[in-house]
């Protein structure tokens, strides 16, 4: 027993009748644990997610602070501030009286297309476990548990629930396993959350092997393990893998069905107790036992000094791929007329879809950011969308529309009875519903019927898009008129892949007339475990919106193009269809750059895109989704206030059929077979010598930081001398490659080189600075399958020191085992 888990968990624990331990092993409902009245123990509160701490609330609820994507943390290569900002997810976590943190995601980049890549980190195994140790080291800090997931083999949202991810034990050990042993030994993170996939065939939250064999028994984990949502599918089998909780509840799968189980003689009831006990021992180091349940969710103040944190983040991650003739930083003097377009610039893409999202506490845009830097300057600002991006139409402007009335009917089919009475009613301000539970009767899955009502008086005149997106039959009527109906439609996608396809219908509409909404929804008995409405609309838009765009760049000193992607392009639920910007983004480019004087792009997305226009352009950023304070990170990097401090942590490909897993991706049959083995990202494209678009680790700064000399220290660090011969101070990201000199024999999947160490330097101008790197501890060790464990591959091996993968400017050479001196 660890010393610092109170004796009195086991004499709690053993308080507890059969009946109240099963109760502890599943939520109460979507968000909190079961509590215990008879011997006051309360319930326990999680929260999604690795953005922000949400609360209880899927959309519309208190606001949190968002903070960058875990994509943008990764490329900012900055443990330290990785660590502020976990420590920031851990207050914030704190004042939604919640405990655990359901993140971080540190599933890996096994293809640029995957829907959830901006939730995950890199797709390098050691930089996401030197990122999530730093980002759980700084949740924990804070006394609150990060739930580290998806445990394991979650790499791509296609087929999630029943997918069997069949990953042989090597490549399991040497990439995807990497950061979750890095959080537990390192870290010690409190908790785990299982994969919705199978794991070379038993689910992963069934999986005896992975969580008792692996985590628990060869890492010592002795945390809460917890299922994914709805991802537990067994009642006996989970207890005995080691699955502590299912999530969330009302139960599916235990409570009574368990009980049986253990009256069957199907289970014993230690194995109910462990799970019981690891329940309350993670209660008790958290202080939950102290306290009270649950209050309810209130919003986040959010400082200023958060928002630095998050503003300072969000440019640390910002990856300038591209400068020619030194295009930025822009020159304050020299920027008089500046053209801002694009479908992101009015309003950024400040995070991903799905249960990452957050209510942010305060937005920044870009154009609003440049704008008030230019015009602060004595220039002006033209604005222009140019295209559109739509997957979806977006919800309602709350600037136009009463809030959303609720009606709600415990027979479904009561909402097309103008007599019948409403059981419950509610009001929401936003036109995104999502019902986890029956609002009527919380005991079980949604069964009811909803009308949803709000006026809206359009700003604009002319034929205005509506939308109806839901997880269940529903019809949208405008003034008392049935202009969309969904009824009998088949799943589509939407909803976490629940919902059904958008349906969409013109509406001519005059400005300032105030049009009755009503949408009437019947949720029939269902499997689901939720269910949702969505009500989009989109005004009218321009006739010739990217000659409007154009124009405005002929005129311009400078156009900065914000492009990319949107939470609906990528999200949770489905993963991208290739790597194309979406709608006419690309031909808005290429002519914006035909007659623009200098073009900046921005590309505000969470994952690679490809760019057929990279030639023609003066300059690229990537921004990610850089959290709530986009425009002032972006504007800080543009005008040169702070360095574009990020480097890629994913392989740029220049096109889809040139990444590694595109043959078997997504799967076949029910299963995903890793036929890359463990030449993911750069490992396979400096492999087979495939060349990138941008390779892993590249970026560009606003000053050149050359990488003078290295030596060894000892076997596992090296000490790096750097020298800024720029007229200005500078970062770089100094990163160390392994590559085992004789090859003769190795495997076809091991690697050319693989990354073991990396440290991010600032230098002043005209200075240089020394540092020394420590290697990552199996920089010289592969995975043995016979013996089952890790072994030396002896022999000469190359330490490459340099600035991407494919940007090396010195080697250290290094004997390992019976080669060693």
């Amino acid at each position: 027993m660890n010393q610092d888990i109170p004796l009195s968990i086991d004499a709690l624990v053993d308080s507890l009748t059969i009946e109240e331990q099963v109760a502890l092993l599943a939520g109460e409902d979507f968000w909190q644990t079961v509590p215990i009245e008879r011997l006051g123990i309360p319930a326990m509160r999680v929260s999604d997610g690795p953005t922000g701490a949400r609360g209880t609330q899927f959309a519309g609820g208190p606001a949190s602070i968002n903070v960058p994507c875990s994509t943008s943390l990764a490329a900012s290569w900055d443990p330290d501030l990785v660590e502020e900002v976990g420590q920031l997810l851990g207050r914030e976590t704190r004042v939604k009286d919640a405990r655990v943190l359901l993140a971080p995601t540190v599933n890996l980049h096994r293809t640029p297309i995957g829907g959830r890549n901006f939730e995950c980190m890199s797709e390098d195994p050691y930089l996401t476990a030197r990122t999530a140790v730093a980002y759980v080291k700084g949740v924990q800090s804070e006394g609150v548990a990060c739930c580290i997931k998806h445990f394991v083999g979650n790499d791509t949202e296609f087929q999630r629930n029943s997918i069997d991810s069949q990953i042989d034990e090597r490549t399991l050990r040497e990439l995807y396993l990497v950061p979750f042993e890095a959080a537990v030994s390192e870290a010690g993170v409190m908790s785990v959350m299982t994969a919705y996939n199978r794991l070379n065939g038993p689910f992963a939250a069934d999986h005896g092997e992975l969580i008792n064999g692996v985590l628990r028994g060869e890492w010592g984990f002795d945390g809460l393990v917890m299922s994914d949502w709805f991802g537990l599918h067994s009642t006996v089998e989970g207890v005995e893998a080691g699955l502590d909780l299912e999530m969330p509840g009302p139960t599916r799968h235990r409570g009574a069905a368990l009980l049986e189980a253990v009256t069957e003689g199907r289970i014993a009831p230690t194995a109910i107790r462990t799970a019981a006990r690891n329940v309350l021992r993670l209660m008790s180091r958290l202080g939950v036992l102290d306290g009270e349940s649950p209050a309810a969710d209130v919003a986040s103040a959010g400082s200023d000094e958060d928002r630095q944190l998050v503003r300072r983040a969000g440019s640390a991650g910002m990856v300038l791929l591209r400068n020619e003739s030194a295009a930025l930083p822009l020159d304050n003097a020299s920027v008089v007329n500046v053209a801002v377009v694009g479908p992101n610039a009015l309003v950024g893409q400040i995070m991903g879809g799905g249960s990452a999202q957050v209510t942010p506490t305060h937005r920044r845009d870009p154009l609003a950011a440049i704008s008030d830097r230019v015009m602060s300057l004595g220039g002006n600002v033209s604005y222009s969308q140019g295209c559109s991006t739509h997957k979806r139409l977006p919800p309602f402007d709350p600037a136009h529309y009463s809030g959303m009335s609720l009606s709600f009917f415990a027979v479904a089919d009561d909402v097309d009875r103008p007599d019948a009475e409403p059981q419950r009613l509610g009001q929401v301000s936003s036109t995104q519903l999502m019902w986890t539970v029956d609002p009527i009767d919380p005991s079980h899955s949604p069964d009811f019927g909803v009308i949803a009502r709000t006026v809206f008086t359009p700003p604009t005149g002319g034929m205005w898009q509506l939308s109806l997106t839901s997880v269940a039959d529903a019809r949208l009527f405008v003034n008392g008129e049935l202009i969309l109906d969904n009824t009998g439609h088949p799943n589509g996608g939407s909803f976490f892949g629940m919902g059904k396809s958008e349906v969409r219908e013109g509406v001519d509409m005059i400005a300032g007339y105030p049009y009755e909404l009503e949408a009437r929804l019947i949720r029939r008995q269902s499997a689901d475990a939720m269910t949702g409405l969505h009500l989009g609309a989109l005004a009218p838009e321009p006739a010739d919106m990217m000659g409007e765009a154009v124009a405005a760049a002929a005129e311009a000193d400078v156009t900065v193009v914000v492009v990319g992607t949107n939470a609906d392009w990528e999200c949770e639920g489905w993963d991208r269809d290739n790597l194309d910007l979406p709608g006419r983004q690309d031909e808005l480019i290429a002519q914006v750059a035909a007659v623009s004087r200098k073009t900046i792009v921005v590309v505000n997305a969470g994952s690679p895109v490809a760019m057929p226009w990279l030639d023609d352009v003066d300059a690229v950023l990537m921004t990610w989704f850089p959290g709530q304070e986009m425009g002032d990170s972006l504007t800080d990097v543009l005008f040169g206030d702070v360095e574009p401090g990020g480097r890629l942590p994913v392989t740029f490909p220049r096109r889809l059929e040139d990444t590694p897993a595109f043959e078997h991706h997504p799967g076949r049959n029910g299963s995903a077979k890793y036929l890359e083995r463990r030449l993911i990202g750069y490992r396979w494209y400096d492999s087979v010598g495939r060349e990138p678009l941008f390779p892993f680790g590249y970026g560009l700064g606003y000053t050149d930081i050359d990488i003078v000399d290295a030596a060894l220290i000892d076997a596992h660090s090296v000490s790096v001398t750097v020298r800024n011969p720029g007229q200005r101070s500078g970062s770089e990201v100094v990163q160390v490659y392994a590559h085992r000199a004789d090859r003769s024999d190795a495997e076809p999947d091991e690697a050319e080189q693989r990354l073991v160490g990396s440290a991010k330097v600032t230098v002043d101008a005209g200075g240089s600075q020394q540092v020394a790197i420590m290697l990552d501890p199996r920089a010289y060790q592969t995975w043995d399958v016979a013996q089952h464990g890790w072994v030396d591959l002896a022999g000469e091996w190359e330490l490459r020191v340099g600035r991407s993968s494919r940007h090396i400017a010195t080697i250290c050479r290094v004997a390992v085992g019976a080669d060693a001196s």
